[in-house]
């Protein structure tokens, strides 16, 4: 594969630029009150320059959201290659599923809070990715039902989405400058999770 020249780099860099600037600006404004002035502001453009790196806002959000739902997803996938028992599996699970809204606050939070406004054509291929995200999920509940560490009658899919409401929520109340950081939380999280789907 050809390596990308300077300019193309260049151009990268900046998009990624750019998509933090609109990442920061949704968080900040909501995604209907932020507009692309208030972007290319953020990022040092003219307002007629940025339309050189993207098509429109709600591509920018849809990046967000892409890249968000990447970034969950991979993490989840490299966990799931390890042969540890299916309840240490989930509390690593948890506690990668909140870190971003740590690491990455805004592209978390604008992926949790703000991806109803995508238009329906972007919401199908990003229900795709979410479907594919949950489904690892739902392979982690049945290898514990099936190991017996888990309780058998339990509905897996209540069990995973169960487990992404109590998590997503934390992006609408975390602070940096909290108690807690998010692993910390992922790992009481995980306990409160366990304690309730365990056999005994």
């Amino acid at each position: 594969m050809k390596s990308p020249d300077s300019s193309e780099k260049k151009r990268n860099s900046r998009y990624q630029a750019i998509l933090n600037a609109a990442a920061k600006c949704f968080m900040e404004k909501g995604y209907h009150h932020a507009n692309i002035s208030d972007i290319a502001n953020e990022v040092g453009l003219l307002k007629g320059s940025i339309y050189y790196y993207i098509k429109s806002k709600e591509q920018l959000l849809a990046e967000i959201v892409f890249s968000a739902v990447d970034l969950y997803t991979k993490a989840l996938s490299d966990i799931l290659t390890s042969n540890e028992n299916a309840d240490q599996v989930i509390k690593k699970a948890v506690i990668a599923h909140i870190h971003p809204i740590g690491i990455e606050y805004d592209f978390a939070y604008i992926f949790l809070n703000e991806m109803q406004n995508l238009s329906i054509e972007y919401r199908k291929e990003v229900n795709t990715q979410i479907e594919n995200y949950e489904k690892l999920w739902l392979e982690i509940v049945e290898k514990g039902k099936k190991e017996g560490i888990f309780k058998p009658e339990l509905e897996s899919r209540i069990v995973v989405l169960s487990i992404f409401g109590m998590c997503n929520w934390t992006s609408r109340w975390y602070r940096s400058t909290g108690k807690y950081n998010t692993k910390e939380l992922g790992e009481m999280y995980a306990n409160i999770i366990l304690d309730g789907i365990k056999a005994m």
